[in-house]
Formats: structure tokens, C-alpha cells, sequence
């Protein structure tokens, strides 16, 4: 039973589920709920009053939260506004808000206590529990680890395809590269590829997994091979036995037999013959069992059709694909969660998961109780986008009897008609559960939205029409279409003439091809679209809403167009174009890594770092943004001072970016080198220096993140090779003010135009893959035998609708929909085959097909005269030359800055001081807190001094070739042992699981697992001065990757720096002082991890440079002459100074003579044997107090 909602007698003491349909106010009246519920007004109360915190409102996008929070503050604020004028002048005519002037008698006998409650409100609106459902599950998962079972410090990211992918071409190996040849062949006709089956399945590595409608005949993938193999043997039998009897049977009677089958025998009979792929003869053999002759000239069948008969019946290899598809999906998604528990870091699908785990335990109701006490209301928006995991979830929380009986309220706010997100994971079916079982979910009851606020009378008219008169519209019979009733009463008009909702541009010839029928349509819309500003421009067509005749220009931000697809689009921007009118793509999804832009940069960021590079500089030079020719650069080059000056400024833009950050250099270089003035000469140029600010700003966001510039440009190079789908690294628009909106239709959902156009709403679809199904129980299956084609083609059919729905109900005033010159449909087609809007102008199931239909006679039947006019193509004006007035353009104009700037003032780090000890180093890039550059120091830090364990000892623990001393160099290897290191748990064994991605990320082979897993555990055990073993330091006494900022509240002045080290640092040498730029500002670093034991805090830096293949490279004193010539004493002072300041704010009993370990540098390669008393690869030391203190002083608070 449904009620038409009233939001103020709505009982919130119970489990509601409110339908919405298009443009009914959900959003509004959802606002309004909510201030009941702060107010505890209306009929029908909750209990008690709730603040912001305890209100739980859960969406699906960040941009919903962001504008429900914004509707929620802006309501609150206005109430508060309205009851305050109300409490001062009790005049009841000033409240303009209908929702409140009704609840006015709840809150007449204490107004200073509503008051009260919402300006507390206002203020506090930070806090309001409104939230996506990934946060939610985020915020309960983190909040009460202890009952969930998590640890606090799990990290959450968006999905790495990168890791992903690294996870699936793994698991391809295990299973798949010890194969022979022929079962690689089956693997490959399967499978194709590791990158084939994750493109395809893509979708399904998180949320439910489908159910299979029949058992499978193997249990895992192996097994499968080895089916597969057993049924071709049987296959191969059956031929070898009865083929000979098959042929002289063909050549007798192959006139009885029809052309068509004697067609397949003949090509199955040629395959046998030439011993052709055993795959395709089985395919072909199918054929066989479907033999049809002519009239009268039947024969009995030979015996080879009987035996094939009896194979396919229990053998089918659709099936058998299917199946191992299947298992290769379980298999992934298995490893795929095993990887992020180890990992201890989870993608945000997988928090829905990892929380619905929790509250299927039986245990869970301890935290269910918790989860009511801080929310004893919910409201879920969007609930038609839900699946099986997420209902789960509130099932449990609000839905299942608990012990005690605390008062909750459940509202779920949703529209079965607008399920449009199924390519996302979203199932309606999934809602349509709790409708189909009601009282089983408590449901308590169903309300619905009937008044639509969006549109004009006169469109949803035409809209009840268009779906009532159709039988089941939706397809399925548990979605109705509720008469929606309206009250605006504007409509377009042109030249004084009132237009009707629906404007219908049909195309006076047939055209048969999809591309052609598609630049058809897109050019009629073009010329259809200017001469409505065209009009517009002469004040000749306005938007004008009765009663009060008020009217509107139309303008081109009024106008959108509605696409399926971003090819669609670029046809419509195109034909756009060429009349001179901009349009913009609202859905764009492409990352800004993928352009041409990007690769450009990344030249110009290499020839900066490496300006003595003549390739880097040249490539550079040759770039579009750059943009010199082959013989602008010869001649540069041949000219020694214009090059020797190019040189000076590359110099110079890397001196800017080491000093001031990328973003400054990249400024400074555009407008140096006139970058912008060269690209607005492109076509287009506007999108090229969009993409271009916009790379900058990703690079300057990345350097916070990254070491050093060597790092940032790494970064850069992986962004451009792996493209991840972050958001904010999708193409931004070129320009948003007045121009026409491209919009994809799935994207529209939730917005509103005045004009939209459907140019391509006809364009027949090409059918995907119909494997998914739901059965009555509404579950999703995996339809393996292809059994239940029928309902996988309703369903999508079923989508489309919905889809079609949705496109339909965001326009204000008037729809403007292309439709061919003959309908796409004739008398043999079926309602299966149907176009959503054809299956609606036919009235539904009620079509009929034997009559021949024009668009003009389907569109009289459907709608009313008053609602619809035909413009044919032909009428329609193409040779106008109009274009746009761009004339009344307002010049923008730069304000100029007069102001004088601390140039100073900077960020710096480690690496960067560093870079400027003149008598050490020219250049130099390791940065603070990371030896990402592995450096081998053996040539300059070789030690004849002995040791207990002797270098040929270390055989007796490592193979030959595969000991610490022979693991490979360089930067990529130093990141990839920090990374480990930073994610391991010391408390727990080295697994060669956990030891396998750094085999996969240096592409070394399996033989380094087990020397790799001895040499951690050896640095694990190894027991370290004061500190003990690092196996004894549990997650909760470890923080990794500390990054920190260390404030210089004075004037770097290197004089006064070098005498307190001079007297209070043992590693000073006076031959070599620090001698760098004076700079004001912050210190950034990163430490590699600071660890607690027996309330003593150590800092722990890990250094995997290779100092020489002898033990005696690594002992302390060696140690010493590598960390004072690398300046890693400074280093240390520095990281030591930071973590002082941190633990003196944040502890009030900190003393750093108490309390502060020392520094720990781990050379991880002198670690590789048990402990030889000679502490080999361990430096430790504890600066001075007098030390650290003087610096503190030295360098502000």
C-alpha cells in the first residue's frame, strides 16, 4: 500500500520508504525531515530531539553530500531567520515557508528552545553526519575498530588499477605459465588475455559476486584444463569412429538434405578433412544435430548425429567458457581481498564489503547497538542506485531485531524509475526486494512524491500520457508510473508564438547507416539550435511563465543536449562548431594524462631537470608547446649565444623549482617562453592551455607528496604509463558561462534544463553481453548455458526504459527529439527488438506491428495535439550564415600586484640544503627521509677491517648470486624495500607471500624469495642498541612515512649554525661547512618511522646504499665516514628537532633527555647474518640535548 507523502505528519519512529519520482521536491523534502527531526516538530514525532550528529544521511556522490549539506545549512538559516521575526513581531503573514508556517503550533509554547536548537545548528554544521556511503562505512570501521576487528590506521584509496592488474597478471602466471602448448591454446581461446579478462570483468572485482544457475563440473581451474581436455579426447573418438560412416552417408543422400544444412556438413566435412582446429570442428559439428532436408526425402540419420547428440547434451563449451570465467573471477577476487588484509589497506568498494563481514558475524550486535546509539535516525538517498551489499548493511543496522528496544527511524528515499547505474554495480532489483517483501524487511510503509516541481503543465501532461497509455511501461511489472500531477505553468515562446512541449526534427529520407543517420541528425539539431538563438539574440524567443507573464531571454546555457556516449557527443559538438555556437561536455571522463598536452610536458619538465641533456632539450624544443620547427631548432643550435642563453634559462627554471616548488618554474617558464600566445593560435588552443594549467596544478599537488624533483618527475612518467580514473584528473571544461551543454544521460539524472535536445534517442544500441540475469528471488545469476536469454533481454530493455525516462523528465519547457524518416521497426519485429520511445509510442505490450507506422500517425496516438509538432529536416534553414555575437564579451583585464613579497619565504628540505653544500656536492637528489637512489658508495667507503662472521660465511646462509650484497641497485629498488618495509608488521614472520610483490615490482625472478625472506627476518632479529629487536615493535608503537613540516620561525644564517654544531656536534668537520642560501619558512621531510619502547621514542631511517660486498663495509666506524661525507648527520639533526617540537606540544610531560631513544640509520645490506656482536649496518646515535636545544632556539618556535 502507497500513501502520498505529508513531510510533517511523516512518522519518523518507524521505517519508511518514500518514491520519488522526477522533479517532486525529494531533496526539499528530505530538508524538511531533517529540521523535524531537529525541531522534534510535526505529527508524529521521534521521541526526542536530535542535534546534526546524530541525524545519519547517507548518498552516493560527493557532490550529492556537498549540496545536501548546503540545502540543509540555507534552510536552517532561513528558519532561524523566519522564527526569530516571528518571536519579535508574532505576524504569521512574514513566514513565507509553508513547511514551517505548518509547524509553527508545534513551536509557538517555547520558541527560544527552537530557536536555540538551530542556532546551534547553524553552527555546528561541520558536523553534520552526512556522508557517502563509502565514508560511512570508512567512519564506523575506523571509529570502532575494537568491535569491527580492524586495525585504527588502515588506509583507503581510490582502486590502483595498477596494483590490480599486477594481482590478475600474478595469478595468470600461477596458473598458466607452466602449461603445455596446447593447454596455453585453450587458455588463450578462453581467455584471450590477463588484460582481456580484467577489461571485461572489470566491474565484478568488487560488490556481489553472481550466483551460477547450474554447478559446475570442475571446482577450480586446473581441473577445468583437464575437463576441457577429456571432452575434446571424447569429441576426437567419435569422429575418429563414425566419420568415415558420416561421409559416404552425406555423399549418398545429399540431395534429400536442404541447402542451408548441406552448406554446414560440407564445411564440417572439409575442417575433418584438413585436420583443422579441433575448437572449430566443434562448433561446426553442432550443426549436425539440426539437419533438415527437403519435403518428402527424409532419411534415417547415420549414427555419428546420434553420438554427437548425446555428447553436446552434457557437453556445452559456451558453457564451459563461462565456467572458467567464473572460477578465474572467484580465484582473482579471493586474491584481491587477501591482498588489501595484508596490506592492511582497502579500495573503497571494498570498505561495503569489509563492514557487511562485520555485521554478518554473530558477535556483531554489540557494535549494531553502538552504530543506533550514535544514529538513531537514518535517511538514504538514492536507495534505486543500491546493491546487495549496501542493503545488507542497513538491513542489519536498522532493519534486524536487536536485544534491547531502542527507538530508531529508517527512511529510505528512492525511484525505481530513474535505476539507471547498473554498468556501476547498482541493482534495482536489490530495491525492489524490500517492495516485494515488506513485512520481512519491516517495512512499516510505502509513500509517495506525486508533484512535480521541475517541469511546465503542459510537458508532464504529455509525459502521463506517453506512459500510461503503455502497457507495463517499464517492462517490469513491479515498476508502475504514478500520474504525476504539476503547477508551472511557463512554456517557450518564438516570435510571440507559444510552442508546444515536444518539437520532433524527423529526417525526410531514410538513411541506413548508423554514422551517416548520426551527422544527419546532429546538423539538423545544429541549424535547429541557431536559429533558436538566433532568435533569442533578436529578443525573439523567451521562456515566459504564466500567470505573471514574466519572461526570459532564451540563452545558449538554457540549451542541452542529452547523449548516450562521449562519441555521440563529439558528433554534436562538431556539427556545433561549424555554426559557430561553443558547447561544452559536462560528462567528460578522459584523463588529462592521456592528451598530448601531457607527453608534451613531460619533455619540458625533463629538459629543466637536465638542461646539459641536448636530446632532452631538443625534445623539448620539438614539442607542440615549445613549438619550434626542425629549422628554428637548427638554427638555434648552430647559433652558439642563442643557445648558450636558452641553456642560462633552463638553468634558472630549475633553480626556481628546487628553491620555490614546480608550480613557480612552470609559471615562469610559460610566460617567458610565450607558451600561451603560441597555443591560442591552434584550433584547439583553449583545450591545450586548460589541460596545461591543469597538469601544473596536479604536479604541484604530487610534489607535497613526493621527495624530491627526481621523484615528482618519476611520478609524472608513471601518471602518463599507468593512467589511474581519479577525479581530479579528469579534462576540465574549456569554459563554463553561456554556452550549449553536452551532457551524457546518466549524468543529467538529478539536474534540470530549460530546452533538451535527444538527437540520438532512436540510435539503435548495439546489445551487449547478456550473460546476467535475475531469478524470482530477485539474486543475480550468471546465466551459463545462455538458458534465460529472454530475461537477461528484458532487463536490459528494462535499463533503457529507465534510461529513456530519465532523459525525458529533465527538460523545463520543451523537448526537441530527432526521430528518422521511417520508424525502425516493421511487421516482423518484436517488442524485444523495440526502441524504448517506439515501444512507448506502440503502446507497450499492445503493439501492433501489422500496421505500417509513420512517426507523425504514432505521435497522434500517444499524445494530444497541444503537445507536438513535426518540423521535417528539409524545411530547415542550413545555408544561414548567422553566428553567435560575441561582441558584448566584457575584457577581462589582470589587476597588477604592488605589494612587495618575502622572496625568501620558502618550503624546503633536505635534499635541497643539501644540494647546496658547495665543497660536498654540485648537484645531488637524495632527499630527506628516503634513499630512494640506493646509492653504491663501495668504491669510496671499502674497509679492511675484520669481523666476526667472515664474507665467505655468508654463503652458508645465502645461495650463491643471491645474497643482500648482490640484490640489485638503484632508485627504483631503494623505493620498492621502503615501501615494504613502511607496510610490514614486525611482530609477524616474513611470509613469502608478502616478499612476492617486490619480486613483481623489480621483475626479479621466484628464486629471491627465500634469500629475501632470511635477510628480513634477519633485520627484524637483529637487536639493535637500547631498542632491542624491531620484531618486538607492535603497529600500535610504530608510526611510517611520518611526514612533517619543521617551522624556521628565524632567518637561516649559516654562521650561527655552524658554530653550534662546532661545539656541540661530534660529526662536524670545519673543512666542510654548511653553507646555504638564507631562507625563511618550513623544512618538509618524511621519516622513515618512529617507533616506542618503554615510553622511549627512536627514530629509524633505513638506507639500502651499497657500501661494498664485505661485513666489515657496514661496521660502525665505516658507517660514520658514509653518514658524515653524505651529510646525514644533518639529516638526523634535523628529523631529531622535528620530532622533539612534535612530542614537547602533544605530550605535557616530555623531557627529550628522558624520553628521546636516539636515531637509528639501518644500512639494510650490512644486516644480512645474525648478530656478530659487531652491530654490522646499525649506526646508532643520540644528538646532545645542549644540542637540540640550541637549535630550537636557533631556529624559532
Amino acid at each position: 500500500m502507497t500513501t502520498q507523502l505529508n513531510p510533517i505528519s511523516l512518522p519518523l519512529a518507524q521505517n519508511n520508504v518514500i518514491e520519488a519520482s522526477a522533479g517532486t521536491g525529494k531533496t526539499y523534502t528530505m530538508v524538511t525531515l531533517y529540521l523535524r527531526l531537529l525541531l522534534q516538530a510535526g505529527e508524529n514525532n521521534f521521541p526526542m530531539p536530535l542535534d546534526i550528529e546524530q541525524i545519519l544521511v547517507v548518498t552516493f556522490t560527493r557532490d550529492a553530500t556537498k549540496e545536501l549539506r548546503q540545502r540543509i545549512n540555507q534552510r536552517i538559516q532561513s528558519w532561524l531567520k523566519l522564527l526569530q521575526q516571528y518571536q519579535q513581531h508574532q505576524d504569521k503573514q512574514q513566514i513565507e515557508d509553508a513547511e514551517l508556517l505548518a509547524l509553527l503550533p508545534y513551536l509557538e509554547n517555547n520558541l527560544d528552545l527552537a530557536i536555540q536548537r538551530l542556532t546551534f545548528a547553524t553552527q555546528y554544521i561541520d558536523k553534520a553526519a552526512i556522508f557517502t556511503i563509502h565514508s560511512f562505512c570508512q567512519r564506523i570501521l575506523r571509529q570502532y575498530a575494537f568491535d569491527s576487528g580492524l586495525t585504527f590506521n588502515f588506509s583507503v584509496s581510490e582502486a590502483n588499477q595498477q596494483q590490480l592488474r599486477q594481482i590478475n597478471y600474478q595469478l595468470w602466471r600461477e596458473q598458466f605459465y607452466s602449461l603445455s602448448a596446447t593447454q596455453a591454446q585453450i587458455v588463450t581461446d578462453i581467455f584471450q588475455s590477463p588484460d582481456t579478462f580484467f577489461k571485461a570483468n572489470e566491474a565484478l572485482l568488487s560488490g556481489e559476486m553472481p550466483k551460477i544457475t547450474t554447478a559446475l563440473p570442475f571446482t577450480d581451474l586446473q581441473a577445468g584444463l583437464s575437463y576441457y581436455q577429456q571432452q575434446l579426447d571424447e569429441f576426437t573418438a567419435i569422429e575418429q569412429r563414425y566419420f568415415a560412416e558420416f561421409t559416404q552417408w552425406f555423399n549418398q543422400y545429399r540431395d534429400n538434405v536442404q541447402k542451408r544444412s548441406n552448406e554446414k556438413i560440407t564445411a564440417y566435412c572439409q575442417s575433418v578433412t584438413e585436420d583443422s582446429d579441433i575448437k572449430q570442428r566443434m562448433q561446426q559439428a553442432i550443426t549436425l544435430t539440426e539437419i533438415k532436408f527437403y519435403k518428402g526425402k527424409e532419411v534415417q540419420l547415420p549414427e555419428l548425429v546420434f553420438k554427437l547428440e548425446q555428447f553436446f547434451e552434457q557437453f556445452s563449451y559456451t558453457a564451459y567458457v563461462s565456467g572458467m570465467n567464473y572460477l578465474y573471477l572467484a580465484t582473482l577476487r579471493e586474491r584481491i581481498f587477501a591482498y588489501q588484509d595484508q596490506h592492511n589497506e582497502k579500495y573503497f568498494d571494498d570498505l561495503l564489503r569489509v563492514l557487511r563481514d562485520v555485521l554478518l558475524k554473530p558477535q556483531a550486535e554489540k557494535l549494531i547497538r553502538l552504530i543506533r546509539q550514535q544514529y538513531p535516525f537514518a535517511m538514504i538517498d538514492e536507495f534505486q542506485d543500491t546493491d546487495p551489499v549496501q542493503l545488507t548493511i542497513f538491513e542489519k543496522i536498522y532493519l534486524s531485531p536487536i536485544s534491547d528496544q531502542q527507538v530508531t527511524g529508517f527512511t529510505v528515499i528512492g525511484d525505481p524509475k530513474q535505476a539507471i547505474y547498473r554498468f556501476r554495480g547498482a541493482d534495482v532489483f536489490t530495491y525492489l526486494s524490500i517492495m516485494d517483501h515488506q513485512q520481512n524487511n519491516h517495512i512499516e510503509h510505502i509513500y509517495t512524491l506525486q508533484h512535480n516541481y521541475r517541469s511546465s503543465v503542459a510537458l508532464i501532461d504529455s509525459i502521463n500520457q506517453l506512459f500510461s497509455q503503455a502497457q507495463n511501461p517499464f517492462y517490469l511489472t513491479n515498476i508502475q508510473f504514478p500520474l504525476i500531477s504539476a503547477h508551472r505553468q511557463g512554456y517557450l515562446a518564438i516570435a510571440q508564438k507559444r510552442q508546444k512541449p515536444w518539437q520532433i526534427l524527423q529526417l525526410n529520407e531514410e538513411i541506413k547507416y548508423k554514422e551517416s543517420y548520426q551527422l544527419a541528425m546532429a546538423e539538423a539539431f545544429a541549424c535547429h539550435i541557431q536559429q533558436l538563438l538566433k532568435a533569442a539574440e533578436q529578443q525573439q524567443a523567451l521562456f515566459i511563465e504564466d500567470p505573471e507573464s514574466q519572461q526570459q531571454v532564451v540563452a545558449a546555457k538554457d540549451i542541452a543536449v542529452l547523449v548516450r556516449s562521449r562519441d555521440e557527443s563529439q558528433i554534436i559538438r562538431n556539427a556545433l562548431a561549424k555554426k559557430g555556437i561553443t558547447a561544452v561536455f559536462l560528462s567528460e571522463q578522459s584523463n588529462v594524462f592521456e592528451t598530448t598536452t601531457a607527453r608534451d610536458l613531460a619533455l619540458i619538465l625533463q629538459a629543466c631537470f637536465t638542461p646539459f641533456s641536448e636530446r632532452a632539450v631538443l625534445s623539448a624544443l620539438g614539442s607542440t608547446l615549445w613549438g619550434l620547427n626542425a629549422a628554428q631548432i637548427y638554427q638555434l643550435k648552430e647559433d652558439e649565444s642563442q643557445w648558450a642563453a636558452l641553456i642560462d634559462r633552463l638553468l634558472n627554471y630549475r633553480h626556481i623549482w628546487q628553491t620555490q616548488g614546480v608550480l613557480p618554474m612552470l609559471y615562469r617558464l610559460y610566460q617567458t617562453e610565450e607558451i600561451p600566445q603560441r597555443l591560442q593560435q591552434f584550433e584547439l588552443g583553449e583545450r591545450y592551455l586548460v589541460d596545461l594549467l591543469h597538469l601544473s596544478e596536479l604536479l604541484q599537488q604530487a610534489m607535497n607528496q613526493q621527495q624530491n624533483e627526481e621523484a615528482l618527475l618519476n611520478w609524472y612518467q608513471q601518471q602518463l604509463s599507468g593512467v589511474q580514473g581519479n577525479e581530479e584528473n579528469r579534462l576540465r571544461l574549456e569554459r563554463e558561462q553561456n554556452v550549449v551543454k553536452i551532457i551524457t544521460i546518466h549524468k543529467s539524472k538529478g539536474l534540470e534544463f530549460p530546452i533538451v535536445c535527444l538527437p540520438f534517442i532512436l540510435t539503435k544500441k548495439v546489445a551487449g553481453k547478456a550473460e546476467f540475469y535475475h531469478n524470482q528471488q530477485n539474486q543475480l545469476m550468471w546465466d551459463m548455458l545462455k538458458e534465460h536469454t529472454e530475461q537477461t533481454r528484458l532487463e536490459n530493455n528494462a535499463e533503457d526504459m529507465r534510461l529513456l525516462y530519465v532523459a525525458l523528465t529533465r527538460a523545463k519547457y520543451q523537448l526537441v527529439v530527432g526521430v528518422p524518416a521511417e520508424p525502425m521497426f516493421n511487421e516482423k519485429s518484436n517488442l524485444a527488438t523495440l526502441n524504448p520511445l517506439d515501444y512507448l509510442l506502440l503502446q507497450g505490450e499492445k503493439a501492433d506491428f501489422s500496421a505500417h507506422n509513420h512517426y507523425a500517425e504514432l505521435f497522434d496516438r500517444a499524445l494530444s495535439p497541444e503537445h507536438w509538432q513535426v518540423t521535417m529536416t528539409n524545411k530547415l534553414p542550413y545555408n544561414d550564415n548567422w553566428r553567435p555575437n560575441l561582441a558584448n564579451t566584457p575584457t577581462l583585464t589582470v589587476r597588477q600586484f604592488s605589494q612587495d613579497i618575502e622572496k625568501n619565504w620558502l618550503v624546503t628540505s633536505f635534499s635541497a640544503l643539501q644540494a647546496k653544500l658547495q665543497e660536498l656536492y654540485t648537484q645531488h637528489f637524495a632527499d630527506i627521509g628516503q634513499d630512494h637512489f640506493d646509492q653504491d658508495l663501495s668504491s669510496n667507503w671499502h674497509n679492511d677491517s675484520e669481523v666476526t662472521i667472515t664474507d665467505t660465511e655468508l654463503s652458508h646462509y645465502y645461495p650463491t648470486g643471491f645474497s643482500p650484497f648482490d640484490f640489485p641497485k638503484g632508485a627504483v629498488v631503494g623505493s620498492c624495500l621502503h615501501s615494504y618495509l613502511e607496510k610490514l608488521d614486525f611482530t609477524q614472520p616474513i611470509s613469502i607471500d608478502s616478499l612476492t610483490t617486490i619480486c613483481q615490482a623489480l621483475n626479479l625472478e621466484e628464486t629471491w624469495l627465500s634469500p629475501l625472506q632470511l635477510w628480513f627476518t634477519q633485520i627484524l632479529q637483529q637487536p639493535l642498541p637500547e631498542l632491542g629487536c624491531l620484531n618486538q615493535i607492535s603497529k600500535r608503537d610504530k608510526l611510517t612515512e611520518l611526514q612533517f613540516y619543521l617551522k624556521l620561525g628565524k632567518l637561516f644564517n649559516n654562521q650561527e649554525f655552524n658554530s653550534v654544531l662546532s661545539q656541540y656536534h661530534p660529526l662536524y668537520d670545519q673543512h666542510y661547512p654548511i653553507r646555504v642560501d638564507e631562507i625563511k619558512g618550513f623544512i618538509r621531510g618524511f621519516i622513515d618511522a618512529v617507533v616506542r619502547r618503554d615510553n622511549h621514542y627512536y627514530i629509524i631511517d633505513y638506507k639500502s646504499n651499497f657500501l661494498g660486498e664485505q661485513l666489515s663495509c657496514y661496521q660502525e666506524e665505516n658507517l660514520r665516514k658514509v653518514i658524515s661525507a653524505q651529510r646525514y648527520d644533518l639529516q638526523y639533526l634535523i628529523y631529531t628537532l622535528a620530532v622533539h617540537r612534535y612530542l614537547k606540544l602533544n605530550d605535557p610531560e616530555y623531557q627529550y633527555e628522558t624520553h628521546f631513544g636516539g636515531v637509528f640509520y639501518l644500512f639494510l645490506r650490512g644486516m644480512a647474518v645474525p648478530d656478530t656482536q659487531q652491530h654490522t649496518g646499525i649506526f646508532f646515535t643520540k644528538p646532545a640535548t645542549v644540542l637540540i636545544e640550541k637549535l630550537d632556539q636557533l631556529w624559532g618556535e
